[in-house]
Parts: C-alpha cells; structure tokens; sequence
C-alpha cells in the first residue's frame, strides 16, 4: 500500500488564500479610509454652514473647513433664503479602486442681527 506524503500542503493553501487575504484587508482599510473621510468633510460643512449662519466671512467659514477637514478638500459656500450653504468635495486614493469622490453638504439657517 503507498503512502502518500502531506509533505508541503499548508504552504500551498497559503499561497492560495494569502491573495484573498491581502485583498480582504485592502477592501477593509480602504473602506476605514472612505468612511473616516466623509465624517469629517460632514463635520467641517456643518462647522463652516453654523460660521455662515452667525454672519462670518465665507473665508473663514472656509477656513474652519480646511482645519476640520484638511487642505485636500475644496470648499463651495453661499447664502441664500436665510440659509447658509456649504458644500465640501473630497477625494480618496483607494490602492486597488483608485480615487473616490466624496461630497458633504450642510445648510444653517442665518441669525437675525440685531
């Protein structure tokens, strides 16, 4: 009767999953990245819509954004109907999808100034 030898087989199992494994954590950290993000390109439009909305100057509304958010980022603001309006756009670099456009939006109602 032959015996069959084993001799090697957890080393191809693992280089048969190691490109599965890389992948899966690639998808992860990219979506920790995606996610992490837009939290903060939303918390610097609704900074930057509150600054708006208490009578700042849009560049230092823009300015709070870019401390928030940071200076890869491109800030559009306006005011109209007794609203202030921002809108942030950012991009993500992803390794294997390339980049992702993100877009945050925020609208802060004006105060009346004595």
């Amino acid at each position: 009767m032959a015996r069959h030898s084993q001799a090697g087989s957890a080393t191809a199992e693992v280089a048969v999953l190691l490109p599965a494994v890389a992948i899966l954590l690639a998808v992860v950290a990219g979506a920790g990245a995606v996610g992490g993000q837009q939290v903060r390109i939303q918390q610097a439009a609704s900074a930057a819509a509150r600054e708006l909305a208490r009578g700042t100057l849009a560049s230092e509304a823009i300015g709070t954004a870019h401390r928030i958010a940071g200076d890869r980022i491109s800030v559009s603001t306006g005011e109209s109907g007794g609203y202030g309006h921002v809108v942030i756009r950012a991009a993500v670099d992803l390794p294997l999808l390339g980049d992702i456009e993100l877009r945050a939006e925020a609208n802060a109602r004006t105060e009346q100034q004595p």
